[in-house]
């Protein structure tokens, strides 16, 4: 099995960050514009993009308010993953986003596609988080439409 594992610091509050990935309307403001986010443990995630057919669910396994957020992939290529989310308290102010996504079978193609991916959407996270403006990575993302 394979993981992907990413940190990075954010100037912003733990519950900026927290409500930055728990939430649909903070979903909405980074990563896809498409997506329902339900809080708190057994809630559903489901989250679209172009040219994907069906969107793609996630179950919450733990969640622990401006700490922890664990998701579990239920369908589509993150069948089988679990994304875990931490955010850590800086001394120096801001916050570290922890984040694993655990459990790829292999490394290969699809991987590697997640990994930089990843890599590229905590970028708008990032942004979102520090200044308040939406900028999602996909917007209007049903099938046949382009970010």
């Amino acid at each position: 099995m394979a993981d992907i594992a990413l940190q990075l610091h954010i100037e912003a509050a733990p519950h900026t960050v927290y409500a930055a990935i728990s939430t649909t309307e903070g979903i909405h403001r980074w990563f896809t514009t498409t997506a329902t986010a339900e809080q708190g443990v057994g809630g559903l995630y489901e989250l679209s993009f172009p040219g994907v057919p069906e969107p793609w669910r996630l179950r919450v396994t733990e969640a622990e308010a401006g700490k922890r957020l664990v998701l579990a992939g239920e369908n589509g290529p993150w069948t089988g993953t679990v994304q875990t989310y931490e955010v850590l308290d800086r001394p120096e102010g801001g916050v570290t986003l922890r984040f694993t996504h655990a459990g790829f079978p292999a490394v290969d193609d699809a991987y590697r596609d997640f990994t930089y991916g990843w890599a590229t959407k905590f970028v708008q996270l990032k942004t979102y988080a520090e200044t308040g403006e939406p900028a999602p990575f996909f917007t209007g993302a049903s099938e046949g439409e382009n970010s």
